[in-house]
Order: C-alpha cells, then sequence, then structure tokens
C-alpha cells in the first residue's frame, strides 16, 4: 500500500511504482503537497479556541420547510424543566425528591392566579387608613340604621372592614380614584371590580353603596313629583243636588301603576341557589328598615311562585342566578329594562366559560344601567384577561390580602400513609374528628366541623363511614334534595347552637361533608374546623376551602389529608406562605 511507502516521488520512482498501471502521478503530487502543508497538532498545545461558544449554523427556511415534521416544536413547559434540573444536581431542600410522583396539575394551577404588586398593596392600605366607622360614610341616615340594626345585628364590632373601607366611598362617589374615564361608546356605564380575601364582608360592600344610590333616586322622584301636584289646578266644585233622586257620581281612585310591576332596579347575580338564599337573607334583613321592596328566585322555587314573587308588585332588588334571569329574560325582555344597577357575586365563577355567555347577555339587555360592579375572592389569570378585553377601563378595587390566607387560620397536613393509618384514609378521618371534638374548645356549643372531597360520590361513601364510627354527619353535593340542601346551610351559617352538658363528645359534633358546592360565598362564620380529605385540584379552590374559617377576625384550623401521590412540594410551599402571610401564588 501507498501508506507504509515513503512519501518521497524520487524514492516511489526508484521502487518503480510511479509506473504500475492506473497510478496517477498529479493526483499523488496533490497529495503529497497538502500533507506537508498541513500542521500536526501537538499534544502538549493548548487550542485557543477553547473558549468560543459552538454556533449551530441553521439554514435558511425553504417554503417546505418542516412539513414533513414528526413532532411538534414546543418550548418544555418550566415544572419539566425544573424537575430535570432537580434529577441532575440531586436532590436538594426544597426541591422535588427523587421517589416522589410529581402532578403538573399543582404547578399549572398554582400559576393561574393574577400577581398584585407590593406597591398597589401599599396604595390600598394607605386608602383604607382614612376611614374609622359607617359614620364616616356619606350614607343616608336610613342605610347607617339598617347596617348597624339589621346586617351587623349581633357581633361584637360594627366597624366597617377594610374592603368596605375602600369600596363604599368610591361606588358612592365620595372619592374619586385616578383612573381613566370608565364610560365610554362601548361600555356606556362604569364598571368596577371589588376584589378580596375571603370572610372580608364583600357583601356589604357593595350592597351598601347599591341601596344607598335607590334611596337617594327614590327621594328625588318623590320631590319632582310633590312639586308637580302643588302646580296642578285645584278641582271643580260638586253640582248641588236638585232632587232626591239625582245622585252624586263618585269619583274614581286612580289604578294603580303597573308599568313598573317585575322590573327591578338593581339585580343581583350569584352562581348557585345556595347563594341567592344567603345574600337575599342580608338584603332582607335590611330592607326592614330601610324600606325597601326585595325578593329571591332560583330554581328551588316552582313557576307559580316566581312569576307571583316578580309580577305581584314594584321592586328594587332582585336576587337570582344567571340560568334563570337568562330565561325569563327571553320570555319578558322588559324585565330588564329599569335595571340601574348590576352586581355580579363570584365573578371567577359568573365570567368562566360556563357563565359568561349567560352573564354577558343579560348585561347586555340592562339598556338602562349606570354601575355594574363584579366581586370575587380570586382573579385567576383567565378572569383578568377577559376582564381587560371587555372592560378595558375598570376600576379595580383590589384589597391588599387578596390571594391570602389570613395568618389566623392553622394548618395542619396528616399523612394518611404512615402509621397508624397505613393508607386507610378514612380511619385518618375519623381519627382526627374524634380528636376535635374531645378538645375543651366550644365548650356548651355544638362543633360544627365541614369536610370538603372532590367528587360528589365520595361524600355517600364518607357519610356512610362516619355513620358507622358514631358521627352526626350529612352530605351536601348536587344530588341531594334541594330542600334538604338549604336546611342544611341554614344550620351550618345560622348562629351557635348549645349542646347537652351530659351528652357524648361525638355527639356534641356535627359534620358536614360536602363538595365545592358550599366553598365559595357561605358565611359559615360559627364554623371553626375544615378537613379537606382530598387535596384540591387548584390552588383557588384551596383559598375558597380554607376560606369557610377564619372569617371576619375569628380563628379556625385546617386540617389537610396527603399520601404518596400528593405533591409533598407544594403542600410545603403553602404551609410556608400561610406562615408568612404570604399570598398563594
Amino acid at each position: 500500500m501507498i501508506r507504509n511507502r515513503p512519501a518521497c516521488l524520487l524514492c516511489l520512482q526508484g521502487l518503480g511504482t510511479l509506473s504500475t498501471p492506473g497510478f496517477s502521478p498529479p493526483i499523488l503530487s496533490r497529495c503529497v503537497a497538502s500533507a506537508t502543508l498541513r500542521r500536526r497538532p501537538s499534544r502538549f498545545t493548548l487550542s485557543n479556541r477553547v473558549a468560543e461558544r459552538l454556533v449551530e449554523r441553521r439554514r435558511k427556511p425553504e417554503p417546505t420547510h418542516g412539513m414533513n415534521r414528526t413532532a411538534a416544536n414546543i418550548p418544555r413547559p418550566a415544572w419539566r424543566n425544573r424537575r430535570s434540573w432537580s434529577k441532575a444536581r440531586g436532590h436538594v431542600e426544597g426541591r422535588f425528591s427523587k421517589n416522589e410522583k410529581f402532578d403538573p396539575k399543582h404547578m399549572r394551577m398554582a400559576q393561574s392566579l393574577g400577581v398584585i404588586s407590593r406597591a398597589q398593596r401599599d396604595e390600598v392600605k394607605s386608602e383604607v387608613d382614612k376611614w374609622f366607622s359607617f359614620d364616616d360614610f356619606d350614607l343616608l341616615p336610613s342605610i347607617k340604621e339598617g347596617i348597624m340594626q339589621g346586617a351587623l345585628k349581633g357581633l361584637d364590632t360594627v366597624e366597617p372592614s377594610p374592603v368596605q373601607k375602600l369600596a363604599i366611598p368610591v361606588l358612592t362617589g365620595q372619592t374619586m380614584r385616578r383612573h381613566k374615564n370608565t364610560i365610554n361608546d362601548k361600555n356606556p356605564y362604569e364598571t368596577f371590580l371589588i376584589a378580596a380575601e375571603t370572610g372580608s364582608g364583600k357583601t356589604l360592600s357593595y350592597l351598601v353603596p347599591v341601596l344607598d344610590c335607590l334611596k337617594r333616586s327614590e327621594e328625588a322622584s318623590r320631590k319632582n313629583g310633590e312639586a308637580e301636584a302643588s302646580v296642578e289646578r285645584a278641582p271643580a266644585p260638586k253640582a248641588p243636588v236638585k232632587d232626591l233622586f239625582d245622585l252624586e257620581i263618585p269619583t274614581m281612585e286612580p289604578k294603580e301603576d303597573k308599568e313598573n310591576h317585575g322590573k327591578p332596579r338593581a339585580i343581583i347575580l350569584v352562581p348557585t341557589s345556595e347563594l341567592v338564599a344567603q345574600v337575599a337573607s342580608i338584603v332582607k334583613s335590611i330592607s326592614h328598615i330601610t324600606k325597601f321592596r326585595t325578593t329571591m328566585i332560583s330554581s328551588n322555587f316552582t313557576a307559580t311562585v316566581i312569576r307571583n314573587r316578580l309580577f305581584s308588585g314594584p321592586l328594587d332588588v332582585l336576587v337570582s342566578t344567571p340560568y334563570l334571569l337568562s330565561s325569563l329574560a327571553e320570555d319578558s325582555p322588559k324585565i330588564l329594562s329599569k335595571c340601574t344597577h348590576l352586581v355580579a357575586d363570584e365573578a371567577d365563577s359568573l365570567f368562566d366559560r360556563e357563565f359568561v355567555i349567560l352573564t354577558t347577555s343579560i348585561i347586555e339587555r340592562a339598556q338602562a344601567l349606570k354601575k355594574l360592579i363584579l366581586c370575587s375572592a380570586t382573579i385567576p389569570k383567565s378572569l383578568d384577561m377577559r376582564l381587560r378585553k371587555l372592560y378595558p377601563s375598570m376600576q379595580r378595587l383590589v384589597s391588599s390580602k387578596i390571594h391570602t390566607v389570613p395568618r389566623r387560620v392553622a394548618l395542619s397536613v396528616v399523612d394518611v400513609d404512615q402509621n397508624p393509618y397505613r393508607g386507610n384514609k378514612l380511619l385518618a378521618c375519623a381519627e382526627t374528628l374524634s380528636q376535635i371534638g374531645k378538645e375543651p374548645s366550644e365548650e356548651g356549643f355544638i362543633k360544627k366541623v365541614i369536610v370538603f372531597v372532590n367528587r360528589r360520590e365520595s361524600t355517600t361513601e364518607l357519610v356512610s363511614f362516619l355513620r358507622d364510627k358514631g358521627f352526626d354527619a350529612a352530605n351536601l353535593n348536587r344530588d341531594t334534595d334541594d330542600r334538604k340542601n338549604t336546611a342544611v346551610l341554614e344550620y351550618f351559617t345560622g348562629p351557635k347552637v348549645s349542646a347537652d352538658p351530659t351528652a357524648r363528645a361525638l355527639e356534641k359534633m356535627k359534620v358536614l361533608v360536602t363538595t365545592d358546592i358550599a366553598s365559595r360565598g357561605v358565611d359559615t362564620k360559627t364554623v371553626k374546623n375544615v378537613l379537606l380529605y382530598d387535596v384540591p385540584y387548584n390552588t383557588i379552590d384551596f383559598i375558597h376551602r380554607l376560606g369557610r374559617v377564619g372569617r371576619m377576625g375569628k380563628r379556625g384550623r385546617a386540617v389537610l389529608f396527603v399520601d404518596n401521590d400528593t405533591n409533598k412540594a407544594w403542600v410545603k410551599e403553602i404551609k410556608k406562605s400561610m406562615y408568612r402571610g404570604g399570598p398563594l401564588l
């Protein structure tokens, strides 16, 4: 072979290689010349291109580039990158362990809440510190009397909460915030968003300004009517009776004006029939003193009852669900013709994919609308983007503690896979309830405990197990009777119930096993213990479930049951955020 012979041309000629057939001297000369020009690298010489970064040369994309690609060129999500990084570096404190099962739902939903900056929170705190009592607000005396003797009757403190200090002055026009003009060609009415933590008194924050505005407009119309009546001519004198049988023509009383029947001036929308009864009870407590007409309609009532409540007389405030009100508006379009104030309570539910079409259709049919008020305890990113698109100039009255769980709520974690339960979650739940029953707290009263599950089938299974163990348990879900649901909610939202001092510990406890149907808006002020039998699907549900305790400044406790399939790192971050009093993002 040529590679084993000398590379000199004279030597090759002497060996007779050049005369062999098929040998090309010009080609060999070129090979030898290039070999002599190339420099062999030394083992002890460092390259001067070590620090240079390798740059990939990408071809210019052609018209048919990527048509036969078998996998989508989608960047990997953030939680996968974090998982691979932790695998490469090993287990680090606060990271996911190698043998731990990771659920991407928690990381995905943990980042679904809107972010409120620190500057915005500090600005809200400065605005709240200006007000001290309801007397500082520019409200009618009848409204203040209704608050003290109706809505807040029996409470220890009657001072306004921070969200009420923030919202009432703005909605009544007492203070003006720096914002863009909310009235434009697209939305010829003012739009507001009230967002605050659970149990902070959001219902009164929008109800008090609405009722004050209705009463002021009512007084203005009454004064105008009295002025017109004074200008009218005096009645003509009656003709004398000439004969015995000549009768005097009686004057007819004016007929009642039925034009305003079934046309409420203010409408409050809530997602469930359970919340209809709760909000209507608060409105009714103020109406007895302030003197205005209110009613509620939901799927719990028959068609005859709904018709009588709506069209029996003039109506000021109506509390309803979007489904029922939308169907009534299709049959009677004039039902929304007098509505000047519309409130969407639990806006994160009313503006999600299930209700958004019905809610927006109701708003569009209210031609006389002056103020649209949205109220929510959480602001998901989906809601934030939808509201910015529908109402770009909306005024946002956001509390400084939004997306936080109060520090007065203590969270404890029970691992059901450890001893002594060894994976028996039913037994762990019963044991936890038994320990709560033996505690000396709430002496003389029945202890009310709420247990949350993710599936409605789990309510029946858990209730039957607890009843076998001697607990007084009831279930609440969409499959149970509506009358039963109303009675159960009235018991847990009502005042404290006295207990028999001679009864056993389990007989002094009432347990409610429910789904997320009772996690939003239900005012359970007398409940101090909440059990999360199933880990919530997202942080939003976690905030609403824990919001059933620690309401209006009271203390509460929550117990979370976890197992090997639970993302322990997510639970650890939640506990750390709760301890610091920060938002759960």
